[in-house]
Formats: structure tokens, C-alpha cells, sequence
């Protein structure tokens, strides 16, 4: 796996609204359009693998920074 991240939510797991905030949280952390990231497995676990579609280096710019290994 290329990196893990922690995201605590307070929306309720309600009819998806859990899964939609993570998912406007990881398109804005990753600077990238909520239609580009998408949950690949987990939908109703609460341990989820997501998908973050985009151009590869900046998206692993990004990710170094998120994880404190970059500048």
C-alpha cells in the first residue's frame, strides 16, 4: 500500500453521508475534484480503501506532504 491515513468524521453513517464527507475530505486534502476520488473497497466498513484519480506526480507530491515525508 502506498500510504495510510486516519480521518475522524461527525457525520453519522447514515444513508452514505459518512462516506460522502470522506470523500469531499480526501478530493480537498488531494487538491482534486470529489468525482475523482471514489471508495474502492469498504463501503460500509469502517476501514475503506480509496481512489484518488489524477496526474501521478502531483498526486504523490501531495501525498508526501499529507504523510510528512515531503517539503
Amino acid at each position: 500500500m502506498a500510504g495510510q491515513f486516519a480521518a475522524r468524521l461527525t457525520v453519522a453513517p447514515v444513508d452514505g453521508a459518512a462516506n460522502e464527507a470522506l470523500v469531499a475530505l480526501v478530493a480537498k486534502a488531494f487538491g482534486v475534484a470529489k468525482r475523482q476520488v471514489s471508495i474502492a473497497t469498504g463501503e460500509t466498513a469502517r476501514t475503506k480503501h480509496l481512489l484518488v484519480t489524477g496526474d501521478p506526480t502531483t498526486l504523490a507530491e501531495r501525498a508526501a506532504s499529507l504523510y510528512g515525508t515531503g517539503p
